[in-house]
């Protein structure tokens, strides 16, 4: 037990002390473009890309909570059918969609460095997104269904007058995708 909390006392203070004395921003808007590759690429061979759009509130310089909302879509799927009445005419006919995701999900993220023009963070995210369902895939749609980001590692770097814009990248695995890169506003 005493191993555990020597081991919290060092890891509190090692964060303590990657905070820099920069501007404190308590709020946060980013847009990110990613690839949703964990839930679709290998479930359905299919390839998508996703926008996100996310606010965070920072009550400490280390804890971000916050919110994301992420639109996915991909390929456009080909649908092709043939019809027969009751002559034994027939038509054919062909039909196109594109598969798309909607995720609301809630966000928290761990800053271990902070730094005047860098910081490097953790973040976990669990929601709940909708599918329209265009796919080759027989399911009953629209479905909802849970959705879980986790990133292992991502960072900003801070620019301008007062270090209030951002660019950055997360590496993780999630709705969010495998990469995603992002911009934002820090106020």
């Amino acid at each position: 037990m005493k191993k555990y909390f020597f081991i919290s006392i060092l890891l509190f203070t090692s964060v303590s002390y990657a905070q820099g004395g920069y501007p404190f921003y308590k709020h946060e808007a980013k847009l990110s473009v990613g690839d949703a590759l964990l839930y679709d690429a290998f479930l359905d061979g299919r390839f998508y890309n996703n926008i996100s759009i996310a606010y965070l509130y920072r009550p400490v310089k280390w804890f971000w909570m916050g919110g994301n909302f992420v639109n996915y879509f991909g390929n456009r799927i080909y649908y092709h059918w043939r019809e027969y009445d009751t002559n034994g005419n027939f038509s054919d006919f062909s039909k196109s969609k594109i598969k798309y995701c909607a995720v609301i999900a809630p966000e928290i993220r761990f800053s271990y460095l902070n730094k005047e023009r860098t910081i490097l963070y953790s973040s976990f995210s669990r929601g709940i997104g909708w599918q329209n369902g265009y796919d080759n895939v027989e399911k009953k749609y629209p479905m909802k269904v849970q959705y879980l980001q986790i990133t292992y590692f991502g960072f900003s770097c801070n620019f301008g007058r007062d270090d209030d814009i951002f660019l950055g990248g997360e590496l993780g695995l999630g709705f969010k995708g495998f990469l995603n890169f992002h911009g934002g506003y820090r106020f």
